[in-house]
């Protein structure tokens, strides 16, 4: 994949595959839940992950099936999968490669996910068809999404900090890719499938101060920590500084705790 958005970039991911692993699958474990749930694949189903990162849905719906493929294009990301995968004693076909020409042929899946991945990629659209052409007919894709940020949202304050050094940035602006509904719902009609609908799901995180929250995230966020790495140390000290004033001026020095409401798009083949 080749794109000129940070996020559309291997490498800005194999920076966060660790903190990905340890923490950040905590807080995307609840939507993955609620993804599974949506699609209902049964026992006997094979299922594909896309753009899965360290396996946080793979390895959830793993137990609950008869077979997991992954793929995603950042080779840490499926490094840290096998690993994670071999000590639970879990069978899942993990490979580096591209959402947009998905290495399987037609027709050989019961489910297909792609959890806050395919938004990003260069060509959504071809993602979605992608995903259509190796699922079963019957067989469901389930795609996340994030709504748009209110301004006062930490993440939000956080990306608008980004955005003024890396003005390409696709995310945090007012509309993620197929962050709106009726959006959401043509491109997956657009790419074939039918019984289309989009639901809104919405969960808490908290974190115990702004430290703690601008911690994880210099560990955790793509382009975040890709900036950290490209950024001169005096650069990087007043982009620190500028992200930590607006969030004490917003949490003050107690617990950030806010709601992040995902969307979940379902098709049918």
């Amino acid at each position: 994949m080749t794109s000129q958005s940070p996020l559309a970039d291997p490498a800005s991911w194999n920076l966060v595959d660790e903190a990905y692993a340890e923490r950040g699958i905590h807080f995307l474990h609840p939507y993955a839940r609620d993804a599974i749930a949506l699609a209902a694949p049964a026992a006997d189903a094979r299922v594909l992950d896309v753009a899965c990162g360290p396996g946080t849905l793979a390895l959830l719906v793993a137990p609950e099936v008869a077979h997991v493929a992954a793929l995603d294009f950042a080779a840490a990301m499926i490094d840290r999968l096998r690993e994670r995968a071999d000590r639970a004693g879990i069978e899942v076909d993990a490979r580096v490669g591209d959402g947009q020409d998905l290495p399987w042929p037609d027709a050989g899946f019961d489910a297909a996910f792609s959890m806050f991945g395919l938004i990003f990629f260069p060509d959504p659209a071809r993602g979605l068809r992608e995903l259509h052409r190796v699922l079963r007919p019957g067989g469901r894709a389930v795609v996340g999404s994030w709504i748009p940020f209110e301004q006062s949202h930490p993440l939000s304050m956080m990306f608008a900090a980004l955005r003024d050094v890396v003005p390409e940035l696709p995310f945090g602006r007012s509309t993620a890719p197929l962050g709106q509904p009726d959006e959401f719902t043509a491109a997956l009609g657009a790419a074939g499938f039918t019984g289309v609908r989009v639901e809104a799901v919405t969960h808490e995180f908290r974190f115990a101060d702004v430290d703690a929250f601008w911690s994880f995230n210099l560990r955790g966020n793509a382009p975040v920590a890709l900036l950290h790495q490209r950024l001169a140390p005096e650069r990087w000290q007043a982009f620190e500084q500028d992200v930590l004033a607006r969030l004490r001026e917003r949490f003050g020095a107690g617990e950030v705790v806010y709601d992040q409401t995902a969307l979940l798009g379902l098709g049918v083949r």
